[in-house]
């Protein structure tokens, strides 16, 4: 929150509202903070998001593993990073709590204020939003941190928007490493392959190849048993796999810290012949 280039004026901020940071939704939402604006206290990165259906902007090591717990829920339909809040409310809330408005480093100019995610959620009788914001666990030791938080609760409360802290040390690791490394599988925008479509040909004979399967390898042998019978590269049957499991055609235990070691009995294949369409299938 409140984090930015080290000189912000007024100036540039009208020059980012009219490049229309912080609106849009889906693929046409772009964030207020961007990677390249500033530099993070953890590591930044532009992950792309089949999900979203454009790369994410994350300036900390926790935002970045707080969105892959978050991008993979089927019941997230949407994330908008480094969301900002209206300086007119904030500044508001501000002096009604008696708290003092954080401000650009070296200048008079009151911070936009930002959420780390406004998430979407579906719901059974009706879609809600979310405000979530991720931080390390010594951060709930800085009297001035919590007063920034304590303005973006109070903000989101006037909107019935339910605000969500979630601290480092709360997140489940082990599954987000995984996560991370399943998603790998997914095609990436602009990525060559062999022949148009070829990795989503290979996910249909792999798909149908586990759905009759009686072999109980372990995952890596069995990909690469699966690269010899189809005459793949070295590698290519595991990211086959990887991609099953991001679509969650192949079903797996995140909590498994050796997946590529794992049995394939401990996985589940849910492909049936109709879902031949779904995935791209004639």
């Amino acid at each position: 929150m409140g984090r930015g280039p080290k000189k912000m004026t007024e100036t540039l901020i009208k020059e980012w509202q009219a490049e229309g940071r912080g609106r849009g939704e889906g693929a046409g939402y772009k964030p207020w903070l961007e990677a390249f604006d500033l530099s993070s206290l953890g590591r930044v990165s532009r992950p792309y998001s089949p999900k979203c259906k454009r790369s994410i902007h994350l300036l900390s090591d926790v935002e970045s593993n707080t969105f892959y717990a978050l991008e993979w829920s089927q019941l997230v339909t949407g994330i908008r990073e480094e969301f900002p809040l209206d300086r007119e409310l904030t500044l508001e809330i501000a002096d009604a709590l008696g708290i003092a408005h954080p401000y650009y480093p070296g200048t008079k100019v009151p911070t936009v204020m930002t959420v780390d995610f406004l998430v979407d959620f579906k719901g059974h009788d009706q879609n809600r939003l979310e405000a979530w914001d991720c931080k390390r666990t010594e951060d709930s030791e800085d009297p001035r941190k919590l007063e920034k938080l304590q303005i973006t609760r109070t903000y989101f409360a006037g909107m019935d928007i339910p605000h969500r802290l979630v601290f480092h040390s709360e997140l489940p690791m082990q599954k987000i490493r995984n996560i991370e490394w399943i998603r790998g599988g997914a095609l990436k925008t602009g990525e060559d392959e062999r022949y148009a479509g070829a990795l989503r040909e290979q996910s249909l004979i792999m798909s149908h190849d586990l759905a009759r399967s009686t072999r109980n390898q372990p995952l890596r042998e069995y990909c690469r048993d699966f690269e010899i019978r189809q005459g793949l590269n070295p590698g290519e049957g595991l990211r086959v796999a990887k991609l099953l499991m991001y679509e969650r055609v192949l079903l797996c235990d995140l909590s498994n810290p050796d997946l590529v070691s794992a049995p394939l009995a401990s996985f589940r294949c849910t492909f049936k012949a109709d879902n031949l369409r779904a995935m791209g299938g004639r």
